[in-house]
């Protein structure tokens, strides 16, 4: 029987699991809930096939989904996750899952006691370069990790909810969270954090109330270090997402997920690798949370990856507020 499948969220990142979802054998696209927009996605996706529902509690009476793609911005997380959970439905929750650490905690809490399979998306967790790195790390043919580099820069304005702090909690937690999960992905947890955010290209934008502009300095647990850096004021139409890796055995220039150079520094020679892989990681995620919602498996980014990364993304945010007074994270 077909796993049956509902979208929370009519947007951008609602059709674009919509549209794999649909191509997927097994799978049955078969409600989608917005307060707009959810008739003209369902007759896109499936020729008007899924039912549409602007009440999200109506979905779950009417409905019986499998599993739930929460595709909504981080500042409309008011308990659907809990109540789907409730219920018993599987979880796919697009990042960032809530715009402050209290509601992404009742989130987990509620996912764990129901013990249903749940996803974060993490889309650069399934990178080839960035599992290839994670593989070394873990088997120690990497050696000590060191030090964390990375940016995210773009040029856009968004919707009006993305340019809302109170509905999307900022570029860092809304869009750098992509790298700052990378880093908590490799490194592991992150102890304490300085952070600086301004918004220097944007002041004459009307309702523009996030940064765009920020720096972060970082020491983890293992005592590595790390920078990130994020900018929504560089190159219109490009998105930069890259990364510099420095274990003590290798160093690796991230250009994107799926591809980078390795530089192998342990033998008696420098030794160079470079890894690139063509990869839909959107596809990736989803069959890897499909997977497991049949039973075969964990998923790479359960919801707890989803708290660690709200709980270091508002740390940054929070030292900035303080002029990048060091914040311990807990």
């Amino acid at each position: 029987m077909a796993l049956q499948v509902g979208i929370l969220g009519a947007g951008g990142m609602g059709y674009q699991h919509g549209q794999r979802l649909v191509k997927e054998r097994g799978v049955s696209l078969a409600a989608i809930c917005a307060l707009e927009g959810a008739e003209a996605l369902s007759q896109r996706l499936t020729g008007g096939r899924a039912a549409v529902y602007t009440d999200f509690d109506q979905m779950l009476k009417e409905q019986a989904p499998d599993a739930l793609y929460v595709c909504i911005p981080p500042g409309a997380h008011v308990g659907q996750e809990e109540k789907a959970a409730r219920k018993g439905i599987h979880l796919f929750l697009e990042k960032p899952i809530a715009v402050e650490p209290g509601r992404a905690a009742s989130i987990v809490r509620a996912i764990e006691k129901a013990g249903v399979v749940s996803q974060v998306g993490y889309m650069s967790r399934y990178g080839a370069a960035v599992r290839k790195l994670k593989k070394m790390i873990e088997d120690g043919s990497a050696g000590r990790p060191t030090l964390f580099q990375g940016r995210y820069f773009c040029n856009a304005l968004h919707g009006p909810w993305w340019r809302d702090k109170a509905q999307a909690g900022g570029q860092v937690l809304e869009q750098v969270i992509h790298t700052y999960d990378v880093a908590l992905h490799l490194f592991g947890d992150v102890a304490s954090v300085c952070g600086l955010a301004a918004n220097l290209c944007h002041g004459d934008v009307e309702g523009y109330t996030v940064e765009d502009t920020s720096v972060a300095a970082m020491r983890f647990k293992n005592g590595a270090l790390g920078s990130i850096v994020g900018s929504n004021c560089a190159v219109p139409g490009e998105w930069t997402g890259s990364y510099r890796v420095v274990c003590e055995k290798v160093t690796v220039l991230f250009r994107s997920p799926n591809e980078a150079e390795f530089i192998h520094t342990g033998g008696r020679k420098v030794r160079r690798e470079t890894v690139a892989k063509e990869s839909d990681n959107l596809l990736a995620e989803t069959r890897d949370f499909l997977r497991a919602v049949r039973g075969k498996g964990q998923t790479l980014a359960p919801a707890r990856e989803g708290l660690r990364g709200v709980k270091l993304t508002s740390a940054v945010l929070a030292s900035a507020a303080q002029g990048g007074k060091p914040v311990r994270i807990r």
